[in-house]
């Protein structure tokens, strides 16, 4: 099992395209050692149903990270989140995490992923971001007054968070939760 925040690539600031859940799955360097592949593979390509594709080097230890899930938040992968497995990857966006796993091929070769052929970034590491919550956007507000929200840096900690008032002229220190 494994906490870890899933950030769509075109996620707008303050946007909703973003959750965490508590993941259960394999690890993929745990199906790569199963299959014993040959010593000149060099990367794994994961085919989803819908015909998405993405790739995985096997150097720079990336099949150490990502993990095979078949559930979520301790129930049965739900069909909208890549029932019956997806690939679950820390700290990259979600085109990443292919949804609907049909297959997983050892490769020899170089490929790229669906988005890479596009001219997309290869490695698609979650950039920091934050979101207020509470007010809600243009809502009145009174003295004192208090702002929550929600904060992320794909799989890298968050160690603080700053607030500001009067458009970034001061900063204040927020007070922050346990993940």
């Amino acid at each position: 099992e494994e906490p870890v925040v899933l950030q769509c690539i075109s996620n707008t600031v303050g946007g909703s395209l973003v959750g965490n859940a508590r993941w259960t799955g394999v690890p993929l360097s745990s199906l790569l050692a199963a299959a014993a592949p040959d010593v000149g593979a060099r990367m794994v390509v994961a085919r989803a149903a819908d015909g998405y594709a993405e790739t995985i080097p096997l150097a720079g230890g990336a099949p150490d990270r990502v993990l095979v899930a078949f559930a979520m938040d301790g129930q049965v992968l739900p069909e909208g989140h890549g029932f019956p497995a997806r690939l679950i990857f820390p700290g990259r966006y979600g085109v990443r995490s292919v949804k609907w796993l049909t297959e997983l091929e050892v490769i020899a070769g170089d490929d790229e992923g669906y988005w890479e052929k596009r001219g997309w970034d290869r490695q698609a590491i979650v950039g920091t971001a934050s979101r207020i919550d509470v007010p809600q956007h243009r809502a009145v507000t009174t003295s004192p007054l208090l702002v929550a929200g929600v904060a992320w840096a794909g799989d890298r900690r968050i160690s603080a968070v700053e607030v500001s008032a009067d458009d970034g002229a001061t900063w204040i220190p927020a007070e922050l939760e346990r993940e």
